[in-house]
């Protein structure tokens, strides 16, 4: 405890990387964002064009750069592979760990601190982010540290924190565009009237047309030469098509009625999101004598309903406030929980804990059993009983009054979960993914040409472009060219896959969790 003392900074980030980069190399990327992401950023590499992003040679107008020059980095490091492109990812999500303990540790005190810093390692889904090649890693750290930056000027009156908030929004625009400005500009004003200090005077205070420089010098160049270089075309697809529209209307699928944001945040906070509905009353409460619970129960309560009222809803849209929700749940857990105050509800949350700790290795048998190619596989569903364990032995010493192993229980049940989910059961689940199938059986300098749609994954993981073919008579001529190249579908069309009879099919694998299968035929 003394070592901890005299260098928690080190130790924090130690066990932050140690969790966010745990075994991120050990199985293939196969999840069609991190495919896409991660391809785009080879293609930057190869072709060394680091103005405009493409995707299988086409243009992608989906995300900005800043993620795939980390990618770039990481492939340069470490090769094209799965441990280049999620590196940085892992390191940015070690940074945000650490950047949170530093500040809750200023604002709140070691213990505090501390328990933040448990919360979210052991918050599987928060920690899976950072083990994914997607921006959400670089944009849950921006929009942490541009919040923590101005708490902090606004309290210190420091202007190494007001430069610090304004480059922060900068790297968060260049990641995944107007939603780091967007949350700032939302939550500072709302918190300055909560402190009846909403004026022009607290305005100018922060500098914004110095902010706006900043902004514009980070940002700028690379937002005007991608306008330039496509002719307006990224322009438009990202912002009215990845921006305006996906928050008036719902995109590919991924909508949900108001109360989806909230579930997403219980989910991605488990385990201690048990407990989120009474630390949030609690956090309003004792937040009228503190600035900074003030400001944190802002931060996620703003975010959440922001997330709530957008059309499209996705788990990872949340998290930038995960830190500071983080920071809710450890102050009503050190005050309540840690120091042995029983209470009603703490107990049913527990009870409901420990519910959902039966629950998710028996969701994981049914779920396996779906999947005819997992049937084999549906032992690994059992690893889920650490999760079961975990919140029994919370449980039971909640009961005997041991309230601090209660919690270490909970936490280290959790993180091993995710620790043996990354390093053991996603290597043997993604064995049975189609690129995984494919690379065994294709030679690795096999000619192949795609037929309609593939899967994102193909590009990435043999690291070359598909030219993708659309009628049956483009690909005889491909085939008599090229007699030994393999043709990669994915349709779901009948009638394209009846115009496929013809030829030889040697592989079919149907996605991991996913309505679509990957055939593969030669001549």
């Amino acid at each position: 405890m003394d070592f901890f003392k005299k260098y928690d900074g080190l130790t924090v980030f130690v066990v932050s990387v140690l969790v966010c980069t745990s075994f991120i190399g050990f199985y293939p990327i196969y999840i069609l964002d991190e495919a896409r992401n991660s391809e785009a950023a080879r293609e930057m590499l190869v072709s060394e064009n680091y103005v405009v992003p493409f995707f299988n040679g086409q243009l992608r107008t989906d995300k900005p750069p800043l993620h795939y020059f980390f990618m770039v980095l990481g492939y340069k490091f470490f090769g094209v592979n799965a441990f280049g492109a999620r590196f940085f990812s892992g390191i940015f999500g070690t940074l945000t760990f650490c950047i949170s303990y530093l500040n809750v540790k200023r604002w709140l005190g070691q213990q505090t601190a501390i328990a933040t810093l448990v919360i979210l390692l052991s918050s599987l889904f928060l920690v899976q982010e950072f083990h994914l090649a997607v921006p959400d890693p670089y944009l849950i750290f921006f929009v942490t540290i541009s919040l923590f930056s101005f708490f902090n000027y606004y309290k210190l009156g420091k202007l190494g924190w007001l430069l610090t908030f304004y480059a922060a929004i900068g790297f968060g625009l260049l990641t995944k565009g107007p939603v780091a400005l967007v949350l700032p500009g939302l939550i500072i004003p709302i918190f300055l009237a909560f402190q009846r200090d909403f004026s022009l005077a607290s305005i100018l205070r922060l500098k914004p047309f110095l902010g706006l420089v900043i902004l514009l010098a980070i940002a700028g160049p690379w937002y005007y030469l991608v306008h330039i270089q496509t002719n307006g075309e990224w322009t438009q697809g990202f912002f009215l098509d990845h921006n305006i529209s996906r928050f008036g209307s719902e995109k590919e699928g991924h909508g949900g009625f108001f109360f989806t944001t909230p579930l997403y945040v219980l989910l991605g906070l488990l385990p201690f999101s048990a407990f989120l509905v009474q630390a949030f009353v609690h956090g309003w409460k004792a937040g009228k004598g503190n600035d900074f619970l003030l400001f944190s129960f802002l931060v996620g309560f703003i975010t959440l309903l922001f997330f709530s009222i957008s059309s499209t809803k996705l788990p990872n849209y949340p998290m930038p406030s995960y830190p500071f929700v983080a920071v809710i749940l450890a102050y009503y857990l050190n005050k309540i929980f840690l120091n042995g105050e029983k209470r009603k509800s703490v107990y049913w949350s527990l009870i409901a804990l420990m519910i959902i700790g039966i629950a998710l290795p028996i969701g994981g048998w049914i779920g396996l059993s779906l999947e005819k190619q997992l049937v084999s596989v549906r032992y690994l569903s059992l690893v889920l009983i650490l999760t079961t364990l975990a919140g029994i032995l919370g449980f039971y010493f909640y009961q005997k009054n041991n309230f601090k192993l209660a919690f270490k229980s909970i936490a280290v049940g959790w993180i091993l979960t995710g620790l043996v989910l990354f390093g053991f059961v996603y290597p043997t689940l993604t064995k049975q993914s189609p690129v995984a199938r494919a690379l065994e059986e294709l030679p690795s300098n096999a000619q192949m040409v795609a037929f309609k749609r593939f899967d994102s994954a193909f590009p990435i993981n043999f690291q070359r472009t598909f030219p993708v073919l659309d009628s049956m008579e483009e690909i005889k001529m491909y085939l008599e060219e090229h007699p030994d190249a393999f043709i990669i579908t994915n349709t779901r069309n009948k009638d394209e896959l009846k115009q496929l009879e013809s030829l030889h099919l040697i592989l079919e694998q149907k996605a991991l969790f996913e309505n679509h299968t990957t055939r593969i035929y030669t001549k």
